[in-house]
């Protein structure tokens, strides 16, 4: 088995878990409470995280050369994508 698969793949299982639990429930995990300010967003960060660390996992299974930088990129973008939606999620809402 290798690890360099499984891991990833635990580790998107996870944080598709924890953002699908933040989108549902409405508020976020009992250790992050205080630093929240909007759970939605902090949901969303989570699932393009995992959704990015799942396709990192199955870069690692394809043959093909371009196949695998395209799957590396898209990795790269999303982990982009869910780190700021992440930093988004701590800065309160403008009030308006």
């Amino acid at each position: 088995m290798n690890w360099y698969v499984v891991i990833p793949s635990a580790l998107a299982l996870l944080l598709v878990i924890r953002g699908a639990g933040s989108l549902r429930a409405g508020h976020a995990p009992s250790g992050q409470r205080r630093r929240v300010a909007r759970p939605a967003l902090q949901g969303w960060g989570q699932l393009a995280i995992g959704a990015a660390m799942a396709l990192q996992a199955c870069a690692q299974l394809t043959d093909g050369v371009a196949a695998r930088a395209a799957l590396g990129g898209t990795t790269f973008l999303g982990l982009i994508a869910g780190g700021v939606l992440l930093t988004m999620a701590r800065v309160p809402r403008r009030n308006r």
